[in-house]
């Protein structure tokens, strides 16, 4: 099967008529099945599988059980309601293009299916048309049979999902229960089970005796199962319908949140955010400031007088000769006092006779030779002692190679966090002329009321769950009595021709189910591991014929606890498990996801772009914000997309426009413009 288009009028979000190309094209001879759909929370992605499901199935797109009052008011709500004082439309319609082969011939066929509001009904039609004609060969009340029996709804749900039936599946929420839903349907088995149980009730009203215990109870559990299964079926319905109002209160609170921030309202509410921050800010600047002016008590003002800095390393310097012209001053009188002791003292002997001439040119010469450099003292300011010089001269070096970068640096922090101060300053200020708004009020009004519809889809939801949890105990029990009565041996015909049918008919369900349970069990693996961001953990996995519970088998033939999975890996065993299913059930229908990737992390979404969404079906149509498939995972997943929509609500407008191409993609060519046909 393949879905050539969809059309939607006047449904939802979307106005007027929209005819969206479905098709998977080939491009470069490669054939591309995705048809990559993007928009962003509440803009109708839903909407689109909701369409499809409706234009197949009708009424029983809610459910197998639901009133025809219901359905009707279902369809009056699905008519679409522009903004502003545009004319609300009166009708609406759905319909599906599709090719489908039957005994190995492609026959196309033409799905619609219109309805219109008169007064305070609801008048529906259905039309269905194969290879250009209508359908014939059945009668037009039967056309909606006819495509339930072309499109199982059974196995549907197996190809056409969100992510909600992802993630009840990887919480363990009903898992058992959606399973053997999954494989009865695919085999047909409810059937089985319903005639068994008719036979059984036979065999209970020929048996006497003993058994009539046996008999009573068989037949009060068959009636409390129906009246379980219908209350279950009503409070379905009803999550349903609270299910659609939690959507349109959610997209009434974002409008509001919209129309809030754009007013500054956002401010208002992160007021004391932004006091703590400005708070922060002014600590920051107390502290560096602290720092600056223990700099200025310390090494910072030698930096201020560059120049007399410079002038006291000329002086230090300069102390140096002074200090040797005082050292020869010493030596020449210690030299003179010598001489004249040699004079007086005629010891050693001299050579030659000295008389007073020559000891007043040798002390001339001494006193001459000590005084020869000038300078008598030591510039001002500069030590004596050479050691203290020495460190005056490492301070200065220290407050030019520390002190000064370091003021340069916290003045720069200063002058950022000065500018932040003003800043914040400003959106407080915007802040407190938001706050008064009565778009707070509203804000705040839509918030509640979308809180009070969730607490009550969720204590809907724990009956939903009570009620199926009584319904499979009494499920259990009923076949239990049946095995048990297919055990016994009955004197009367009818009574024996009934057991052995019944314990034919368990014994083709048994095989049956252990065929098709063995199959899925290599498939489980196999999508597992090929998704899975380890790779090879699941070697098998064992499924209970009875209970439909699931234990994994690592490589080495441990079990798996599920609840030791991450969450991820619950993501990916939910994701695992359809592909299995639909692989199992043998038939090539096209994939419709919605939003799959919301709760995987980088490296499992990455392995689903690659490896399932390619390969999972010949044709994929993959209903994504642009949190989940952003530019870098688009760039992956592009050599296998066919082509693409952006979904976009217009508030003025209330409705959803579709553009050619995602988020971030411009059609290249005509050829996607194409795709998009709408009037």
């Amino acid at each position: 099967m393949i879905l050539q288009s969809i059309l939607l009028e006047n449904f939802g979000l979307y106005s007027g008529r929209l005819e969206l190309d479905l098709a998977p094209r080939t491009r470069r001879g490669r054939q591309r099945p995705i048809v990559l759909v993007g928009g962003k929370n509440g803009v109708g992605k839903t909407t689109l599988l909701e369409a499809i499901r409706l234009a197949l199935y009708g009424r029983r797109a809610l459910g197998s059980r639901v009133a025809t009052g219901q359905y009707e008011e279902y369809l009056r709500g699905r008519i679409h309601r522009p903004g502003g004082d545009a004319v609300v439309p009166s009708q609406a319609a759905v319909g599906l293009d599709f090719d489908y082969a039957e005994d190995g011939v492609i026959h196309h066929y033409r799905v619609r299916r219109a309805w219109s509001a008169r007064g305070r009904s609801v008048v529906e039609s259905l039309v269905v048309e194969k290879d250009g004609s209508l359908v014939a060969d059945v009668p037009r009340e039967e056309w909606h049979h006819f495509l339930q029996e072309l499109i199982p709804p059974g196995v549907s749900q197996l190809f056409f999902f969100d992510g909600e039936r992802i993630q009840e599946i990887a919480d363990g929420d009903h898992e058992e229960e959606h399973l053997a839903t999954a494989i009865r349907g695919l085999l047909g088995i409810d059937l089985v089970s319903r005639l068994r149980t008719d036979l059984g009730l036979f065999i209970a009203r020929q048996q006497r005796g003993e058994e009539a215990e046996l008999a009573a109870r068989l037949e009060s559990i068959v009636r409390d199962l129906t009246v379980l299964e219908e209350q279950a079926t009503e409070l379905t319905e009803g999550l349903a319908e609270l299910h659609t109002a939690r959507e349109g209160q959610s997209r009434a609170a974002e409008a509001a949140r919209r129309r809030f921030a754009a007013e500054g309202g956002e401010l208002a509410v992160q007021r004391t955010a932004l006091e703590e921050r400005r708070a922060e800010v002014a600590r920051s600047i107390t502290r560096y400031q602290a720092e600056l002016r223990e700099l200025a008590n310390g090494l910072l003002p030698f930096t201020v007088a560059p120049r007399l800095i410079d002038r006291f390393r000329r002086a230090a310097r300069s102390a140096a000769s002074v200090l040797a012209r005082e050292a020869r001053e010493q030596v020449a009188r210690d030299l003179c006092i010598a001489a004249e002791c040699w004079r007086e003292g005629q010891f050693p002997l001299r050579s030659g006779a000295w008389d007073e001439g020559h000891w007043s040119d040798l002390k001339a010469f001494l006193g001459q030779w000590a005084s020869s450099e000038q300078g008598d003292s030591l510039p001002p300011g500069v030590p004596p002692n050479p050691s203290d010089r020495a460190v005056l001269l490492g301070l200065f070096e220290q407050a030019e190679e520390v002190a000064r970068p370091q003021a340069a640096e916290i003045a720069g922090a200063l002058a950022e966090l000065v500018g932040r101060e003003r800043e914040l300053t400003s959106l407080l200020a915007r802040a407190d002329n938001a706050s008064g708004n009565v778009l707070l009020d509203e804000l705040r009004l839509a918030e509640q009321r979308v809180g009070a519809t969730e607490a009550t889809l969720r204590m809907r939801e724990e009956e939903v769950r009570r009620l199926r949890l009584r319904i499979t105990q009494l499920d259990r029990e009923r076949t239990r009595i049946l095995e048990e009565q297919s055990s016994r041996a009955s004197a009367e015909h009818r009574s024996e021709l009934a057991v052995r049918a019944s314990r034919v008919l368990a014994d083709y369900e048994r095989r049956l189910l252990d065929l098709k349970i063995e199959q899925l069990r290599g498939e489980f693996a196999a999508c597992f591991n090929r998704i899975a961001r380890k790779g090879d953990v699941i070697a098998d996995v064992r499924v209970d014929p009875e209970t439909f519970s699931v234990t994994l088998i690592d490589r080495d033939g441990r079990e798996i606890a599920k609840d030791a999975l991450s969450a991820g890996e619950k993501q990916v065993y939910a994701i695992a498990m359809l592909w299995a299913l639909a692989r199992t059930s043998g038939r090539a229908l096209p994939m419709i996801i919605d939003t799959p990737l919301a709760r995987l992390d980088s490296d499992h979404r990455l392995n689903l772009v690659e490896r399932y969404f390619p390969e999972v079906s010949h044709q994929v149509v993959m209903l994504s914000t642009d949190t989940e498939v952003d530019a870098g995972l688009l760039a992956r997943v592009a050599p296998a997309v066919s082509h693409a929509y952006h979904l976009e609500y217009d508030p003025e407008k209330g409705r959803t426009e579709v553009h050619a191409g995602y988020f971030w993609e411009v059609p290249h060519s005509r050829e996607a413009e194409v795709a998009l046909q709408q009037a």
